[in-house]
């Protein structure tokens, strides 16, 4: 292949502490790895919601496309090179709307949309991060070429701990990581600990709230680091989630590398991880589904081995960085011979 049609890709983020920035690095990360000159520019938060306070990027000499987030304003897209979009969930999604406030649906209402729709209108491609968004945005903004290309964990990385480290005795240790947002169903946490019963133990990786005080068996970690974060899912029994609502699911994949089995509910991008598996997955908002789920795990050991492997064989085998990498070569070479 020629110099002159190889992809070098600049990606003009804004830093919002979201899955979408770890997207952003793991995709910048995979792409030089595979021989693609990729470079982040990093933008404060405020250029989402002030973009006037932000100085306007130039991309680099190198760069001959640019791969951004459908939030970004277009005051830091290039003005000479084509544009990939990437939608990672929409919150014009009717489905999304219950677990967003007044203040947030008014947001969304009068800067995104108009933001996001001409945005994906004016994409020379746009890519979801899973089928399920990938249907939202075709009734959102009728753009019937957008791709969805799934993402990915480093499963050398995300990967079982050893044997000799597995944990015997002591309660069924489940672990919990997100925001503590509605959306996220912490405001479900409660009444879940209160269906499981005794033998359990939750190890919440977030923030606190008034829904996590009180619970004896709630173990707070905070917020902590990306390597702490992989210790617990490489020394935990399973990973639950109560999300209500999931554009893709990482922390159901990255539980699936680790081997540990992953809990959670029916629907949106979380579903298409887990393959729609009704053995994982209880109906939305069932906590007490979701807890004779556990309960099974914790009476059967067998069953909970037999959920790691097959958690880990999916995860290499369905959801593999170099697919993913393929697949995103293949849209910037097609954006490239594209005058939109």
């Amino acid at each position: 292949m020629q110099t002159t049609h190889r992809p070098a890709v600049w990606l003009p983020t804004i830093r919002a502490n979201t899955g979408a920035d770890v997207f952003t690095t793991r995709l910048c990360h995979a792409l030089n790895a595979a021989g693609i000159r990729a470079e982040i520019t990093w933008l404060p938060h405020r250029a989402e919601i002030m973009p006037w306070t932000a100085a306007p990027t130039q991309p680099p000499a190198w760069a001959n496309l640019a791969h951004v987030n459908s939030w970004l304003p277009r005051r830091f897209w290039p003005h000479n090179l084509p544009v990939i979009v990437t939608v990672h969930h929409l919150v014009h999604d009717p489905a999304y709307a219950p677990y967003r406030s007044a203040a947030q649906a008014a947001y969304h209402r009068s800067i995104i949309r108009p933001r996001e729709r001409a945005a994906i209108s004016d994409a020379a491609a746009v890519t979801t991060v899973s089928e399920y968004v990938r249907g939202t945005v075709i009734e959102f903004a009728g753009r019937h070429d957008t791709l969805s290309i799934h993402n990915w964990v480093d499963t050398t990385r995300f990967t079982p701990a050893p044997i000799t480290s597995e944990r015997t005795g002591g309660p069924f240790r489940l672990l919990m990581a997100g925001s503590a947002s509605r959306r996220k169903g912490i405001d479900l946490l409660p009444s879940f600990v209160e269906a499981l019963g005794p033998g359990f133990q939750i190890r919440f990786a977030g923030a606190d709230t008034p829904y996590t005080r009180g619970l004896d068996n709630v173990v707070m970690l905070g917020r902590i680091s990306d390597e702490a974060l992989l210790h617990e899912y490489q020394h935990c029994d399973a990973v639950v989630s109560l999300s209500r609502y999931e554009g893709f699911g990482y922390t159901a994949l990255e539980a699936m590398a680790c081997g540990k089995p992953f809990l959670g509910f029916d629907g949106s991008g979380l579903a298409e991880v887990m393959h729609h598996s009704s053995d994982c997955l209880a109906p939305l908002e069932d906590v007490v589904g979701l807890a004779i789920r556990c309960r099974k795990l914790l009476a059967d050991r067998q069953l909970t081995r037999q959920a790691c492997m097959q958690g880990r064989l999916q995860a290499t085998t369905h959801f593999s960085e170099h697919t993913a990498i393929r697949s995103y070569l293949n849209t910037y070479r097609r954006a490239m011979g594209t005058n939109r």
